[in-house]
């Protein structure tokens, strides 16, 4: 048969000892990102400059579990689910692409005060490092005189790949160039004295 004394005794000490024991369990660090749960988001590869192509940033990113926490609002979730467009600016690696990562053309994603222009010009004038969609070139003058530079930080928004090309060729080149530049590279462009230089 149980002391009931000694139940009483003890009763004190035992609820002391629960207590205690209830609040060692709430001090023991917790890992809560264990239980978090993961999600996935589309991430950058490697350095994406903006202007970039949506097919092209395709092959320069993958999808990647994370944890909720730490998703990006308007993450895209996909390789699929990029609309179609170009990059507004610059991705470094590790960045997560967004819904807002894409503009609807390339001179949008340039920003206001550019205007787009398409420019007939020979090889020479624009391949070797200009190749690239989105590179910052100057545009000059030729006029037989000195060349005279007429637009600074034009970007190149699409030119023909050079494998193409037969020596000779006269191609087509798409420009982004600003605004307040645009009378005068026309003048160029109208009189066939455009040369693109990029540092």
């Amino acid at each position: 048969m149980i002391d009931r004394s000694l139940v009483r005794k003890a009763a004190p000490a035992a609820a002391a000892f629960s207590i205690a024991l209830v609040g060692v369990f709430f001090l023991v660090p917790r890992d809560d990102k264990a239980d978090e749960q993961l999600v996935p988001v589309v991430v950058a590869t490697r350095s994406l400059s903006d202007g970039t192509t949506t097919n092209a940033v395709r092959n320069g990113a993958e999808v990647r579990m994370v944890a909720a926490s730490a998703r990006a609002e308007g993450a895209l979730g996909s390789l699929d689910s990029f609309p179609d467009g170009v990059l507004a600016y610059d991705h470094v690696v590790g960045q997560q692409i967004l819904l807002t990562s894409f503009a609807q053309s390339r001179v949008r994603s340039l920003g206001t005060g550019y205007s787009a222009i398409s420019v007939k010009l020979d090889p020479q004038r624009w391949v070797g490092a200009l190749i690239e969609a989105g590179r910052i070139v100057d545009v000059y003058d030729t006029d037989g005189v000195a060349p005279r530079r007429v637009a600074t930080r034009a970007v190149i928004l699409e030119a023909p790949d050079p494998a193409d090309l037969l020596p000779g060729d006269d191609t087509l080149v798409s420009l982004g160039v600003p605004e307040d530049s645009l009378a005068d590279v026309l003048v160029a462009v109208a009189n066939n004295r455009v040369w693109l230089v990029g540092s």
